[in-house]
């Protein structure tokens, strides 16, 4: 487990252990996220990124071990309880997960008005600062199926900070874009954290995500943290499947 004890944990996750389909993908995962800092989660296809991230928010109920926030343990947490500290994390989901029938504005609106905020001058207000954080100011009555894919992420990222999140999860953030397009969204989330201190956990095979903004580096293989430390640490490590996944990340197939 890793952590700075002057640095308090956002996330503490101890011996998390996860069975889908019969199959362990977690199998024993400890990791400290520290807060107002990055921490990427690295690793190949099937390593147990994104089920991981999904245990950080309760969509997933461990097995077995525990996962907390702030110190809170999400495990005994019904749906109810559940509900406020996931308003104070955001998500990009992987696929950006907009609803094709609203406009930009209205998914960008949705969290507000799911936590029951009902001024319709105030949504306004704050889809209009988060859609020119990213870049889209005036985007409002777009909708999604007319984007580029990177707008497509963009306005996913305005609606995870629209209810003003203390924490951002990102899973694959830059999969399916092209090397300039996935640079533009590493460097926007880069700006978010440092402008609005927030803690952020990236999910990623990309190296180059990897070194742009984290401060923090978790490498799974097959459900196990093999690492667990600095970007620079990464690239001293001595580990086989560390070697592997660098050299293959070199020669574009990771």
């Amino acid at each position: 487990m890793t952590g700075d004890p002057d640095i308090p944990p956002f996330f503490e996750v101890s011996d998390l252990r996860q069975t889908l389909g019969g199959h362990e993908v977690l199998r024993g995962v400890s990791l400290v996220v520290p807060q107002g800092l990055t921490t990427v989660i690295l690793g190949g296809s099937g390593a147990g990124k994104s089920v991981l991230l999904r245990h950080l928010n309760g969509l997933m109920k461990p097995q077995s071990g525990t996962v907390r926030v702030q110190g809170v343990d999400l495990g005994p947490l019904s749906e109810n309880d559940l509900r406020p500290i996931r308003r104070r994390i955001g998500v990009l989901f992987q696929d950006g997960a907009l609803f094709d029938s609203m406009s930009v504005g209205d998914n960008v609106a949705f969290p507000l008005r799911e936590q029951g905020e009902r001024d319709r001058g105030a949504i306004a207000r704050r889809v209009d600062e988060v859609l020119t954080l990213v870049g889209l100011k005036g985007q409002e009555h777009k909708r999604p199926d007319t984007l580029s894919g990177g707008m497509r992420k963009r306005v996913s990222l305005a609606r995870a900070m629209a209810a003003r999140p203390d924490c951002l999860l990102y899973d694959e953030p830059t999969a399916g874009l092209d090397p300039i397009l996935s640079e533009n969204i590493t460097r926007l989330i880069g700006d978010l954290k440092t402008e609005f201190h927030l803690t952020s956990v990236m999910v990623t095979h990309h190296l180059g995500a990897m070194r742009t903004v984290a401060d923090q580096v978790i490498f799974l293989k097959d459900g196990v943290v093999r690492y667990a430390g600095s970007p620079g640490g990464l690239d001293r490590s001595a580990d086989p499947a560390i070697r592997e996944f660098l050299a293959a990340d070199a020669m574009g197939i990771s």
